[in-house]
């Protein structure tokens, strides 16, 4: 993976965006809509593929949203609160 450090990271709420939005918005669309590098969008998009789908919500863990501002914690945060872990 590209190395991130130093650059602006996107928001939960605009990964829960990009989740939401994903194939009506290129990458390119989605780094000027929030004003972040396109490598960063895809580095986001690449930890949103390997997050899996959870039936209980129970099975989230409590730490998902933990915050130790690095892109996976922050996609991983976005997508627990859409039943993803």
């Amino acid at each position: 993976m590209t190395d991130l450090s130093g650059k602006k990271l996107p928001t939960v709420e605009q990964v829960e965006e990009i989740m939401k939005e994903w194939g009506r918005y290129s990458v390119k669309e989605f780094s000027d809509r929030f004003q972040l590098d396109k490598e960063i969008i895809e580095a986001t998009i690449e930890y949103l593929r390997k997050l899996k789908r959870t039936s209980n919500k129970r099975e989230s863990s409590v730490m998902a949203c933990y915050r130790n501002d690095q892109l996976e914690s922050i996609v991983r945060c976005a997508g627990d609160k859409h039943g993803f872990v």
